[in-house]
């Protein structure tokens, strides 16, 4: 049976990351692979309250900044890249915990992902 969470306060590097932890925990299972794949292009996501961006998609106008940028409702936090790596690795962890299956599909975004952030 799928897990409701995939990452804990246990996992958490920071007290500040939570807006980290309550995004991976927002992924349903059924959108896991959809969400890698867009994090593979560079492309952020967002769902529910949660939303994961790269300086790649902000808008002229917006604020740059350097990492990965994470927010919940108002609290956002800016994690490094490595950061960044081990949160989507730990969540990814917990996946092929469940799906075993799809391990070729998640190593293979897994590398295209770390390759566009180091």
């Amino acid at each position: 049976m799928p897990r409701d969470f995939r990452l804990f306060k246990d996992d958490q590097l920071e007290s500040s990351h939570f807006p980290v932890i309550a995004f991976f925990n927002a992924i349903p299972n059924s959108n896991f692979l959809n969400v890698m794949e867009q994090f593979s292009l560079g492309v952020g996501v967002g769902i529910n309250a949660t939303v994961c961006n790269f300086p790649e998609d902000l808008d002229p106008d917006e604020e740059a900044f350097d990492g990965v940028m994470f927010s919940l409702h108002d609290e956002e936090v800016v994690v490094d890249n490595g950061t960044f790596l081990y949160y989507l690795e730990k969540a990814c962890l917990v996946y092929l915990e469940d799906y075993p299956d799809k391990k070729s599909v998640i190593d293979t975004y897994f590398d295209r992902i770390k390759d566009r952030n180091n």
